[in-house]
């Protein structure tokens, strides 16, 4: 309904004041003149109601029922009748006064809307209790529109329990734009003082209004809640509040939901005036005039790291900011504003400013307050429940390994990737779940939170001077163009389901959370070679027909050959070969783990796994290196990986070329380009600082490669592509074009079956040809000796899940396996590598060990 005449509101109240023989205060004086003696309880409470049943067109007997009970004559005070909450740090010497609530029950800020009552100063606390100076506006004379104001007092108690929770608030946007297209979101946290006690309860929302017939608009939650609201559907703030936007939400009522259920309410103009005080960025404003710009932006979305490349136009108009940038010394903006609350803990419950980014790189991760509402997130209304999470947040100063008071959701890139991860036994009835379902959620979360904090950046306003004073200039954003890079393999290894089809799910969802600023958003995708290709340092080579893309990332190893024609020579019989290894970092990060745990002590094994992998995960997500003493396994670590994956590539190109020119006649002198993609390579260089780990990495490949040729009479052009290179490859791909043939899969390693040789390791696989009995590698393949040793021949090594299953010391018995009958329908390579490849690698890494762990090498830490 619409509101009623503000001059009907003050009649009605002043309607039970007109026996008061004593004049008011006109409403122009009441900033100067002095207070005088305030109304009586009794009679300022006969207004109050009188001014609500004309607000609402109430009936009397509803009026008495609803709102009369709320309020109580404390002969000194309008005494609210229900304790309040006063959160622990509103309270004592360093105290956040702007968090001390209003001592009114919520319905009476429909008052202070309408005009009827006028808040005098901030609230404060005294003793026991609350209480807040206010005018009651009024008017008395039926014909005639005077205006008299009358003080009051209104007053409430607070509890000793509710005052034992730490309260932070937060508002996104974390500026008062006008013009914001998406959702206002307040985030409110509630901590006890004494953390063995269960989480708190909370509902956050609209005060209550008595013509509703549903309850109040708002969220609930554990710990933290966040409410999201339309700002075109939120109520209006009234006209003389010019300073706050007119479609934002102006108060919030913060419920616990335990006990009586002691509530505060803010006023939330009142919260940004405390916390910006007159800076310039404190006051509301909307777009200026001139020309509409426009922005590129390229997303790399990884296992463990995601980069985004932002390129704007030099010929249309500025954005107000970038989210990431190349300097890692730049703070990333969370897109929230803290309102309250102490800053040195703020990033535990999502209302922190800036945002976790090491190295310029936001982890692939989500935070939440605890699993129920992840599992709301995946089992409820994505709309209603994304905003219940949130990207993790850095805090004021590096914390090393402290745990984290919020629970990380990582590792959900896909749904083998998601079954590595430890959080996801946390959430109730998780056997039940649908691994590929939850995969997706998350990935088109995270697109959406991603998309909303870019957003958020580019809309912020600018500090410009203006004749002698400082103003605001707000952007005006047009169109945004989001381009998605995305590897050539399947997302799911059971369905087949390429990442193409996932991530255009994910770019749908980015551009959603981009329109909360951006008048227009769209997304396109990129294949990871197409992007590498076109961001090479080095120029087009007609030398170098051969391309090899290694994107070793934190589920798979993707290697992937492509064998061009060159001027001169003969077309190849295959334009090149691709395979995918379920090998990448994040499997070689518990590979690692498990061989160190065992030189650590094998009585211990579970636990020291558990601490080293965590260890190492944290230096990959928080920032970090590898200490001194910890140099053994680190070099351990080194060269397994670049064997093992290097054996790979050479093993693929060799098999390409020889199905490709099966005489090497028209290959004869073409040289090779590298391309070394990935966040999985770092593993090599976890011992360098964070600004040096690519020039190290780059000088161990190098140096490597210097050694152990890939081809040992060809030129090789080594390119090391970067997530901040491939994204700016990508926005240089003009338009995607579909691989001119389909990459094909090579078996690997030369398979027996039936006791006699079936298939040679060049071989092309055929997902439709007759499968093989008794299919085995064949024990003969040279390379397949040199790369697995005694397990080749023996048969498979022990899966990671059957690892803690062995008793005593596993690497005694060589992580052996068993028999494994494979299909001859697939490769036989990929087939024992997804299976035994981090048995494979935990023991090379562990013979390592021990080889430097002999009298005269390096001790490995204990």
């Amino acid at each position: 309904m619409a509101d009623p005449d503000a001059l009907a509101v003050r009649r009605a109240a002043g309607a039970a004041l007109r026996g008061l023989r004593r004049a008011g205060t006109p409403l122009h004086r009441i900033g100067a003149a002095a207070r005088g003696e305030p109304l009586r309880p009794g009679l300022a409470i006969e207004a109050l109601l009188g001014a609500m049943r004309a607000r609402f067109a109430l009936a009397e007997d509803s009026v008495e029922r609803l709102l009369a009970p709320a309020l109580a004559d404390w002969r000194d005070a309008i005494g609210c009748a229900d304790p309040i909450l006063v959160p622990a740090n509103a309270q004592g010497a360093a105290a956040e006064k702007a968090l001390v609530p209003l001592p009114i029950p919520s319905w009476c800020t429909w008052l202070v809307d309408a005009g009827v009552l006028r808040l005098d100063g901030p609230p404060a606390i005294q003793g026991p209790r609350v209480v807040q100076p206010a005018w009651l506006v009024v008017i008395r004379e039926v014909e005639l529109s005077a205006v008299e104001c009358f003080p009051i007092v209104l007053a409430a108690r607070f509890g000793s329990g509710a005052a034992s929770l730490h309260v932070h608030l937060a508002l996104s946007p974390p500026y008062l734009a006008e013009e914001w297209r998406g959702s206002i979101c307040l985030r409110a946290a509630a901590n006890r003082l004494d953390r063995g006690r269960p989480p708190v309860g909370l509902w956050l929302g609209t005060p209550a209004s008595p013509a509703a017939s549903d309850p109040a608009a708002g969220q609930r939650g554990e710990t933290v809640v966040t409410w999201a609201v339309d700002a075109v559907r939120a109520p209006s703030a009234r006209p003389e509040r010019a300073e706050w936007p007119s479609g934002w939400p102006r108060w919030a009522v913060l419920r616990v939901l335990e006990g009586r259920e002691p509530q505060a309410v803010w006023d939330l103009a009142a919260l940004w005036g405390a916390r910006l005080g007159t800076a310039p960025e404190s006051s509301a404003g909307g777009p200026d005039s001139g020309a509409a710009g426009s922005m590129r932006l390229a997303v790399d979305l990884g296992s463990t790291s995601t980069v985004v490349v932002e390129e704007d136009s030099a010929v249309a108009g500025s954005m107000g900011g970038k989210l990431l940038c190349e300097s890692p010394r730049r703070g990333v903006p969370s897109g929230f504003r803290r309102l309250a609350g102490d800053a040195r803990t703020a990033h535990h419950y999502g209302c922190s400013e800036q945002l976790l980014a090491p190295g310029g790189q936001l982890p692939t991760a989500l935070a939440a307050a605890g699993s129920r509402a992840l599992a709301a997130l995946i089992l409820g209304a994505p709309s209603e429940a994304a905003d219940q999470v949130w990207l993790p947040q850095a805090p004021p100063v590096p914390t090393g390994d402290a745990p984290e008071e919020w629970l990380r959701a990582d590792r959900f890139k896909s749904p083998e990737l998601l079954a590595l991860s430890d959080w996801l036994t946390d959430l109730p009835g998780e056997s039940d779940l649908d691994r590929a379902h939850v995969s997706r959620r998350l990935l088109e979360t995270y697109g959406y939170l991603l998309g909303r904090a870019l957003a958020v950046a580019h809309a912020a306003p600018l500090v410009t001077p203006d004749g002698g004073r400082w103003r605001l200039r707000w952007p005006r954003l047009g169109s945004a163009e989001a381009v998605l890079t995305y590897p050539q393999s399947a997302w799911s290894t059971r369905t087949a389901e390429p990442f193409s089809r996932v991530f255009d799910g994910v770019g749908r969802e980015l551009c959603r959370g981009l329109r909360s600023a951006w008048q227009s958003a769209e997304h396109r995708m990129v294949l990871d070679p197409a992007a590498a290709n076109a961001a090479r340092d080095l120029p087009q080579d007609s030398r170098h027909p051969i391309e090899a893309f290694v994107d070793f990332g934190g589920l798979t190893l993707q290697i992937t050959v492509r064998v061009h024609r060159a001027a001169g020579r003969s077309a190849p019989f295959i334009g090149g070969s691709s395979m995918s290894y379920l090998l990448g970092g994040e499997r070689l990060i518990d590979s690692a783990a498990y061989a160190a745990a065992d030189q650590d002590g094998p009585a211990a094994l579970r636990e020291a796994y558990r601490t080293t992998a965590r260890r190492w995960r944290l230096l990959i997500s928080r920032g970090g290196h590898l200490e001194q003493g910890e140099s053994a396994l680190a070099n351990a670590v080194r060269e397994t990986i670049l064997d093992t994956v290097f054996a790979l590539v050479r093993r693929q190109l060799e098999g390409t070329l020889r199905r490709a020119a099966p005489d090497l006649t028209a290959l004869r002198g073409a040289g090779v380009r590298l391309y070394v993609l990935g966040e999985g390579w770092k593993l090599a260089a976890l011992d360098a600082p964070d600004e040096h780990r690519e020039d190290v990495l780059l000088r161990h490949l190098t140096e490597w490669l210097a050694r152990r040729p890939l081809l040992p009479e060809a030129s090789l052009q080594l390119q090391r592509m970067t997530k901040r290179q491939l994204c700016e490859g990508a926005l240089r791909v003009q338009s995607e074009k579909e691989p001119d043939e389909e990459a094909l899969e090579l078996q690997g390693v030369d398979s027996s079956s039936a006791g006699g040789l079936w298939k040679r390791w060049f071989g092309i696989v055929e997902p439709d040809g007759p499968p093989a009995v008794d299919l085995v590698p064949g024990r003969d393949d040279p390379w397949w000796q040199a790369l697995t040793g005694d397990a080749g021949r023996d048969g498979s090594l022990l899966r990671v899940e059957q690892w803690f299953s062995v008793p005593g010391s596993p690497f005694r018995t060589g992580l052996a396996g068993g028999r494994v009958a494979f299909d001859g329908r697939r490769s036989v390579l990929k087939q024992w590598l997804d299976i035994s490849g981090p048995s494979l690698v935990a023991v090379r890494m562990h013979a390592a060990l021990l080889q430097r762990n002999l009298p005269g090498s390096a001790a490995v830490p204990g």
